[in-house]
């Protein structure tokens, strides 16, 4: 494990008030895959300067610790105007973005209901460097590796509550 790895692995325990070893009982590593399902009925899409904030709704379908759906709403600026923003393919724009998402489903077999708060950059392209934050119901930090509009890769931990 790398010293980078380790300060990440602990900051993430110390989120989920977890103080160490004696503590981790209900903590449990988490990894698995998600896939996106966006409803382009709700995408909006505002100008702000020479830039584009975008809103859109949707379904993230998670497998592997964490198994279940959860809906989602994303805001994100994109670095382009609207007009071009509109008739381009997801990942055309660098962008920042935050979804809000309610998860339904289990987490390490157990059932569990939370909020999941995905935030990250979206680089020219489609590629995704993103964290997800757990909480209400269940706790954890996720490192994300993904593709916008389709999904990727999730591993961290996770706590039930």
């Amino acid at each position: 494990m790398t010293r980078r790895t380790g300060i990440a692995v602990a900051a993430g325990l110390a989120l989920m008030g977890v103080a160490g070893p004696a503590a981790a009982g209900g903590v449990v590593p988490a990894e698995g895959t998600f896939a996106v399902t966006i409803d382009f009925g709700t995408l909006t899409l505002a100008p702000v300067g020479a830039n584009c904030a975008l809103e859109v709704e949707g379904i993230v379908d998670f497998a592997g610790t964490l198994e279940g759906i959860a809906r989602a709403r994303t805001r994100a600026l994109l670095l382009a105007p609207c007009d071009q923003v509109a008739v381009t393919p997801p990942g055309t724009f660098k962008d920042v973005f935050s979804s809000a998402m309610e998860f339904t489903g289990t987490a390490n077999g157990e059932p569990a209901l939370g909020d999941i708060t995905y935030r990250g950059i979206t680089k020219v392209g489609g590629d995704i460097d993103a964290t997800m934050q757990l909480s209400s119901g269940m706790t954890g930090v996720l490192k994300v590796q993904a593709i916008v509009a389709v999904g990727g890769t999730y591993t961290g931990f996770v706590k039930t509550e």
